[in-house]
C-alpha cells in the first residue's frame, strides 16, 4: 500500500506523521525502563499494541514540533534520539525506588547467609537472591495499588507540554541535579531498608564470637546460621508495616524527581 494514500485516507499530514513518532517514541523509552511497564510479562505484541494505543490517544493534546512538514531526515532522527532519552530517563528515575528494594535485599540476603540462593525471575530473565526477588516484588506491587503507573502516563502526558517534541534534552544542569538526587535517595533508602538486620546480625555474631571465645569447644558456626537467618525473617518481617509506608513515601518522591526532569 502506498504511504502517502494511508495518510490521506486516516487524514494526518506529513509533519502529523512526523510528530506521531516522536511521541511513539518517547512512550517507547518510558516502556524500556519505567517500573511494570518494563518488565518482559506477556506477548510482546500486547506491548506494542499499548504503545501504539497510548500514542494515538496522546498524540492530539501535543504541540507541533518547530521542524514538522519539513522532511528534514536529521532533525527527525535527532529529535527521535532526544525523545527516547527523555522517555527513558523519566522511567528510569522512577525505577530507581525499586532498585534500593532490590539493594536491601541482597544486603539482607548476605546478611542472612543466602546470598547463594537464586532463583530465576521469569519477568527479567536474571538470576536474583531470593530476599531481593520477594522485596521487589513487593514494592511493585505497592506502585501497582498508589497507582504509580497512572502517574507516570499522567505525568508524561505534561511533559509533552513543557519539554514539546524537538524542543531537545533538557539542560545539563538538570540532568545533573536530578541524577544526582535520585542516587544519593537510592543509597539512602536501600541502607534504610537494610539497616535492622544489617545491625540485629552483627550483634549476632559478635556474641557467638564471645559464647565461641568463652567456649571454644561448642560449635558456634553451625547454630550462627540458622539463628541469622531466624533473626533476619522474623526482623523483616516486623519491619514489614513500616517499610511499606517507607516505600510508599519514596515511590511518590522518586516520581516526583522524575518528573522534575521535565521541568514539572
Amino acid at each position: 500500500m502506498n504511504p502517502a494514500a494511508l495518510m490521506d485516507f486516516l487524514g494526518y499530514s506529513t509533519g502529523e506523521v512526523d510528530r506521531i513518532l516522536l511521541v511513539l517514541t518517547r512512550i517507547s523509552g518510558l516502556f524500556l525502563a519505567a517500573p511494570f511497564f518494563s518488565r518482559s510479562v506477556g506477548p510482546m505484541r500486547i506491548r506494542v499494541l499499548l504503545i501504539v494505543a497510548l500514542t494515538l490517544v496522546i498524540f492530539p493534546l501535543v504541540p507541533p514540533w518547530p521542524g514538522e512538514g519539513k522532511s528534514h531526515v536529521g532533525a527527525m532522527v535527532l529529535a527521535g534520539a532526544s525523545e527516547m532519552f527523555i522517555g527513558a530517563m523519566i522511567g528510569l528515575l522512577t525505577q530507581w525506588v525499586l532498585i534500593a528494594v532490590q539493594l536491601a535485599g541482597n544486603l539482607i540476603g548476605f546478611e542472612m547467609g543466602l546470598s547463594m540462593a537464586q532463583v530465576m525471575d521469569p519477568t527479567s530473565g536474571m538470576q536474583e537472591n531470593v530476599v531481593s526477588n520477594l522485596l521487589y516484588t513487593t514494592g511493585l506491587i505497592l506502585f501497582l495499588l498508589v497507582d504509580g503507573h497512572h502517574l507516570l502516563l499522567e505525568g508524561l502526558v505534561r511533559s509533552f507540554k513543557l519539554v514539546p517534541p524537538g524542543s531537545g534534552i533538557p539542560g545539563g544542569r538538570v540532568f545533573l541535579e536530578t541524577g544526582l538526587a535520585g542516587l544519593v535517595r537510592l543509597f539512602r533508602l536501600g541502607f534504610m531498608i537494610a539497616a535492622p538486620t544489617i545491625v540485629a546480625s552483627k550483634l549476632l555474631y559478635i556474641g557467638m564470637g564471645l559464647i565461641n571465645r568463652a567456649s571454644p569447644q561448642m560449635q558456634v558456626f553451625f547454630m550462627a546460621m540458622p539463628l541469622a537467618q531466624l533473626l533476619g525473617f522474623l526482623i523483616l518481617g516486623l519491619s514489614m508495616a513500616i517499610f511499606s509506608d517507607v516505600l510508599v513515601q519514596e515511590i511518590r518522591a522518586f516520581t516526583s524527581l522524575a518528573f522534575k526532569f521535565v521541568g514539572m
